[in-house]
């Protein structure tokens, strides 16, 4: 086996590092274009709608006398935000991930 000059060695050894550097570059290019491809073809749907519901605000006002001071106090408190509702005529179908 032949030994490689040290000029042979230092060729050898640039081309790796180009052959590399292209390898990795060209991988990366490779991800983000299927990224993007995929991401492009299947952009997802919504089937159900959303409904708006008021909410009511309930406020106590409780006032109280003593003999040289009166005192107000309230509180603005909302009931929780109901769940949607769905009807029978939809279809329900739910769609995630591929394959």
């Amino acid at each position: 086996m032949d030994s490689l000059t040290p000029t042979q060695r230092d060729r050898g050894l640039q081309r790796l590092r180009r052959l590399t550097f292209g390898a990795t570059a060209g991988g990366l290019i490779a991800v983000v274009g299927v990224g993007y491809a995929a991401a492009a073809s299947y952009a997802g749907k919504s089937s159900s709608t959303a409904t708006a519901q008021s909410t009511t605000t309930t406020t106590d006002t409780t006032t109280s006398s003593s003999s040289s001071s009166s005192t107000t106090s309230s509180s603005g408190l909302q009931s929780a935000p109901q769940a949607p509702t769905t009807g029978s005529s939809g279809s329900g179908t739910v769609t995630t991930g591929g394959s």
